[in-house]
């Protein structure tokens, strides 16, 4: 194969994850709220023109307003500035929806957009805040309603003029709820996305793990009897890895069961199952390959590690692999052919270690 591959690490640690969780829900986050800006700022033009023409100019002017604020969270979307770009336009709907209730009546639906308060602080904050905001919101709505009862809105409008702006924010506050919620279904759908990968990956290697391994293994078992084919193992094992851990770190052992696990994954095919079995141990299943054609990956795999060099702190790390295959008997369980895997491995010890045998 001849591969060599020089890894120089300023920085000893290695990295697992590159995306995690937080990172992925404020992405999804970021651009729901850049998507509700621009369609708040959209709705605000047109708002702007229709209570310009209906005689409104305080009303029309503060939507102009609006349309200012919607283009900066947008900017701070941009600029990554996401809390800031939250709290402006919770800042922007909230008084927004208090001075349209107060301005035309309870009857206008701007309280409505109130609401959309209630889904964001009941899952993001916790359940005593969430409560506790959504109470106070229950005592602005009901404060505007008790002022309106008595004094009548500020600036009132015709029946048709008030029924075309309920109707208007009643539209949009169902489109914002179904936004948000995509949001949230968004958020959800990656949790448990990630939930699943870490139960079938490894963090280290990013190869699939044991528990993994054991599912496809009955699955290829399954398929392999039924066509009559043939299915090989492979147990394949570092060696002398102990020392290299106890001479340069364990972060050195990591980098280089990273890269072992790369060699091995170049060397395989896409529906062959490569498993971190445990430590610097890995397990191969080769469906629909005969002993013979599994002898030439596993040499494969055995000559990659042995041309590979990871430079570590400016040390030259190397290693050997150990490789022990065995082919699928008619009767044969996991455990069986992993005990026999295990016996060719052990012989490959035995006789000196960088090579393979088969059992």
């Amino acid at each position: 194969m001849g591969l060599l591959h020089n890894v120089t690490m300023s920085n000893p640690k290695v990295a697992v994850v590159s995306d995690p969780l937080g990172h992925q829900a404020k992405q999804v986050l970021a651009g729901a709220v850049a998507r509700m800006a621009v369609a708040a700022g959209l709705v605000d033009i047109v708002y702007f023109l229709f209570f310009l023409a209906i005689g409104s100019p305080v009303l029309a002017w503060v939507n102009v307003l609006s349309v200012l604020i919607y283009c900066g969270i947008y900017e701070l979307v941009r600029r990554r500035r996401l809390a800031l770009a939250i709290a402006l336009f919770w800042l922007e709907v909230f008084p927004h929806a208090v001075l349209g209730t107060l301005m035309l009546g309870w009857g206008s639906g701007f309280h409505y957009l109130a609401l959309i308060f209630v889904p964001m602080v009941m899952m993001t904050d916790s359940r005593l805040t969430g409560v506790a905001k959504t109470v106070f919101l229950v005592l602005v709505l009901a404060s505007l309603e008790g002022i309106l009862w008595q004094h009548g809105p500020l600036a009132p409008i015709t029946e048709l003029q008030l029924l075309m702006v309920r109707w208007f924010n009643l539209l949009l506050f169902v489109v914002m709820m179904a936004m948000l919620t995509s949001y949230y279904w968004g958020k959800i759908a990656s949790a448990e996305k990630r939930l699943r990968t870490l139960g079938t990956v490894d963090a280290l290697t990013g190869l699939h793990n044991r528990h993994y391994f054991e599912k496809a293994w009955s699955l290829a078992c399954a398929q392999q009897r039924r066509a009559k084919g043939t299915l090989c193992l492979l147990m394949v094992d570092l060696d002398h890895f102990k020392p290299l851990n106890d001479t340069h770190g364990h972060q050195a052992g990591d980098r280089m069961l990273v890269e072992c696990g790369r060699i091995f994954r170049e060397a395989v095919r896409d529906i062959d199952t490569l498993a971190r079995w445990g430590g610097e141990e890995f397990a191969l299943l080769l469906p629909g390959t005969t002993l013979e054609q599994s002898k030439v990956v596993a040499e494969r795999m055995r000559a990659g590690i042995e041309a590979l060099v990871v430079i570590y702190q400016g040390a030259e790390l190397r290693c050997t692999a150990s490789v022990g295959l065995t082919e699928m008997l008619p009767a044969d369980t996991l455990d069986q052919m992993i005990m026999r895997a295990d016996q060719a491995l052990y012989t490959s010890k035995m006789a000196g270690r960088n090579c393979v045998h088969s059992v």
